[in-house]
Parts: C-alpha cells; structure tokens; sequence
C-alpha cells in the first residue's frame, strides 16, 4: 500500500514543468529533493552563510528534515498544540528586524531563490519542534543542588587549567549552570524518543547517500 501511495506522489511530481525526486520517505510523508535543498538555502541564510551542498551538509539537512516530521507526526497523533500563526508571525518579524527591515529581508530572500511564503513554513517548523521539546521533555527534566555543585567543580578545574586569579563563585555561576545541565538533559532526552521514533516508522532513503 505504501509503495503504491509513493508512486502516486511521483505521477503527480512528473506532471509538473520541474520533475522532484523522492530523497527519503517517513512513514506516509515525503522529504523530496527540492525541500532538501531549500532547507541548505534557507538554513544558510538565517545562519548568515554561503549555500554549501556537499554530502555532509545535506545529510545534516536531511536529519532535520526527518526529525522535523517525526515531531510534527507526534504532535498530530497526541493532539499537542501546534503554532499559531500569531507566534510564526513575531518568529518572522524577528528575522526581518535582524535582517534591517522588509526590503532587505526581500533582498536577502531573493538572493537565496527563496520567498516569505518559504521562510515561513520553515520558521514554523523550528517553532513546532520547539513547542514539542518545551511539552514533552523540558517539564521532565530534574536537576538537583547536587548536580549542580558537581558542575561547577567540573567547571573550576578547567578554570584552573587554562586561566589564572579566582574562578567565578558558584552563586554567580549556579542559575547559567542550572540552565546548562536543564538543556543537556532536555537534548539527551530528545535523541533517545528521535532514535526509539526512527526505529518506529518506515524510513525509506530513495538517495542512499543521505543514509
């Protein structure tokens, strides 16, 4: 049934003037070759960058592609609150008031072979994710005085080894360490369900290189 559903989607690609290829396949979803190369564009713009498309580049675009539909599958499937097109719209005004207004962010757009209409799906894709980890792991998340201390003596002794006078004290350093040891624990929570995730569904890689 899958199979059959793929090779709908590519009689409806070869219909249009550009022909799409199928890159990877999520379950019942599709990253084709055209959205992969928009992810390098559009990621290499908000990081301020020149486009690179070599094999390690788009793999990592593909990982993020991947990961991105799982997590939006997910939120479907529990019935989270996705984005409303409220907070995409702050997301966006952000990046055009980091971009120095409307008309250069068009500039910028343009510059890339990008559009509004492109950049927003993708912002709102990075707000999704966002809101999924905010749900789903960040409340979780338990990090005792303990763990704490234990960082920041971590912290001192490489303090030690590479600069000299007195360490920063531990109440100036204990809430940013909090907040470290919070997001290493939320991202190491977030790779297990994306691994156990990956095993879940049907991944298929039509361009073997992205495997």
């Amino acid at each position: 049934m899958r199979l059959s559903w793929l090779f709908i989607c590519l009689a409806v690609l070869f219909k249009g003037e550009v022909i799409d290829r199928l890159a990877i396949a999520v379950g019942n979803q599709v990253i084709t070759e055209l959205q992969l190369d928009e992810e390098l564009r559009v990621t290499a713009m908000l990081n301020h960058k020149p486009v690179v498309r070599s094999l390690e580049e788009r793999r990592e675009a593909a990982d993020r592609l991947v990961e991105q539909l799982l997590i939006k599958l997910e939120m479907q499937l529990s019935r989270y609150a996705l984005p409303d097109a409220s907070e995409v719209d702050r997301y966006y005004q952000q990046i055009e008031e980091a971009s120095g207004g409307a008309a250069e962010l068009s500039k910028t757009l343009s510059s890339f072979h990008l559009t509004a209409a492109v950049l927003r799906s993708h912002l709102e894709l990075q707000l999704t994710e966002l809101q999924f980890i905010g749900v789903r792991f960040r409340p979780d998340v338990n990090v005792s005085d303990g763990d704490v201390e234990a960082a920041y003596q971590r912290q001192v002794e490489a303090w030690r080894k590479s600069h000299t006078g007195q360490p920063p004290t531990f109440e100036a350093s204990r809430e940013p360490l909090r907040a470290m040891l919070v997001e290493e624990r939320t991202d190491a929570a977030l790779n297990t369900w994306l691994g156990e995730s990956r095993k879940r569904v049907a991944l298929i890689y039509f361009d073997k290189g992205l495997e």
